[in-house]
C-alpha cells in the first residue's frame, strides 16, 4: 500500500509546512539521521580540534598566572592577546566555513529525500551516497554565494555608518546617527536577501539549475508579495530549529560546565587544561547531536516552503498529483 504524500499536494498553510518538518522523521528517519550524522560527524570533529587548538594559549597563560601571579609581564600579556585574539578569530573563520560546508551538503540531499516523499517518488537508501556526491559541490557554491551575498550587504552600510565617526573622531549626534542608519540598513538588507535567497537550494535540487540558476530562480519565485509569506515561513522554522538546538545543545553545556567545575576544585586549580578540554568536549558533542537529530526537521521544512510557493503561485501541485499518481499506478518494481 501506497504511502500518502510527506504534505498535501496542494497550497499549504502554516500548519502544514510544520508538519511537513516533523513528519519526516516518521518517514524516512534511519536514512536521513544517517547523513546528517556522518557528515556533520566528521565536521564536528574538526570544529573541536580547532576550537582546542585556538584556545591553548589562553590556557597556557591562565594556568602560568595561577601558579605565580607575580611572574606575568603586562607586555608580554598584551602580545599574547593580540596572538590569541588573531587565533581565534582565525578558528572561528575556519569553523563557520567547515559548518557552512556541512550544513549545505546535508540540506541539498535531505531536501531531495524531502521532495522525492511529497511527490511519491522516494530516494532509494542506495542513492543517498551517491545523490550526497553529485550534489555536494553545487550545493556548496550556492550555500557560498548566497553567504557572500549577504556578508556584504551587512558589511558596506555598516563601513558606510563608520566613516563620520573616524572622520571626525568624536561621539555626536550626527556620526551617531550615521551609525544607527548604517546598521538598520545592514540588518534589513542581510533580512531581505535571507528571503530573497531561501529557496536557491532547493530549487537546485529540485530544478537541476545550477549555482548561478539557483540564486536567480530563488529571487523569482520570491519577487514581490511572494516574499513575505516565504520570510514569515522561515523565520518561523528557522528560530524553532535554533530553540530546539538550543535547549537539546543545553544540557549537554551544563553537564560539562558541572563537570568542569567539579575538575577544578577536586584539582585545587591545577587541572585547568583538563577541564577545558572536557568542557569543549562535552559543549561539542551536545552542538553536534542537536544539529544532526534537527537538521532533517530544517531540510524538509524548508523544502515544503518551495513546494508551497510554487503550487500556489505555478499551479505546480498539478504537475506534483500526476507525477504522484503515475507513480503509485506504476507499484513497486518487479
Amino acid at each position: 500500500m501506497q504511502q500518502a504524500p510527506l504534505f498535501p499536494l496542494r497550497p499549504l498553510s502554516v500548519g502544514e509546512v510544520l508538519g511537513a518538518a516533523v513528519r519526516i522523521y516518521r518517514r524516512r528517519a534511519k536514512a536521513m539521521l544517517l547523513v546528517s550524522a556522518a557528515v556533520h560527524g566528521i565536521a564536528y570533529v574538526l570544529i573541536t580540534v580547532l576550537t582546542g587548538a585556538s584556545m591553548m594559549p589562553l590556557i597556557g597563560e591562565t594556568r602560568t598566572m595561577l601558579e605565580d601571579p607575580q611572574a606575568s609581564d603586562p607586555g608580554a600579556f598584551s602580545v599574547m592577546s593580540l596572538s590569541e585574539a588573531l587565533s581565534t578569530l582565525g578558528a572561528s573563520l575556519v569553523t563557520g566555513v567547515v559548518s557552512m560546508i556541512a550544513a549545505a551538503m546535508v540540506t541539498a540531499v535531505l531536501t531531495r529525500v524531502a521532495i522525492g516523499e511529497a511527490t511519491g517518488e522516494p530516494l532509494a537508501d542506495s542513492e543517498l551516497w551517491p545523490t550526497l556526491r553529485r550534489l555536494a559541490l553545487p550545493a556548496v557554491g550556492v550555500s557560498a554565494l548566497v553567504g557572500l551575498l549577504i556578508t556584504v550587504a551587512a558589511v558596506v552600510p555598516t563601513t558606510l555608518g563608520l566613516v563620520p565617526l573616524l572622520v571626525w573622531q568624536e561621539a555626536n549626534v550626527i556620526t551617531i546617527l550615521a551609525l544607527v542608519l548604517g546598521l538598520v540598513i545592514a540588518l534589513v538588507a542581510a533580512v531581505w536577501l535571507y528571503a530573497r535567497t531561501l529557496l536557491a537550494i532547493p530549487a537546485l535540487v529540485g530544478e537541476g539549475t545550477g549555482i548561478l540558476g539557483a540564486v536567480r530562480r530563488s529571487f523569482a519565485l520570491t519577487a514581490g508579495r511572494r516574499m513575505w509569506r516565504v520570510l514569515g515561513l522561515g523565520v518561523l522554522l528557522t528560530v524553532l530549529y535554533y530553540v530546539a538546538v538550543q535547549v537539546l545543545s543545553g544540557v549537554f553545556g551544563l553537564v560539562g560546565f558541572v563537570a568542569y567545575v567539579a575538575i577544578l576544585l577536586l584539582s585545587n586549580l591545577e587541572a585547568i587544561v583538563l577541564g577545558v578540554i572536557v568542557l569543549t568536549v562535552l559543549t561539542m558533542i551536545g552542538a553536534y547531536v542537536a544539529t544532526f537529530l534537527l537538521a532533517p526537521y530544517l531540510s524538509a521544512g524548508t523544502a515544503a516552503i518551495y513546494a508551497d510557493n510554487r503550487m500556489r503561485h505555478e499551479a505546480w501541485d498539478i504537475e506534483l498529483n500526476r507525477r504522484a499518481r503515475d507513480s503509485w499506478n506504476a507499484g513497486p518494481l518487479p
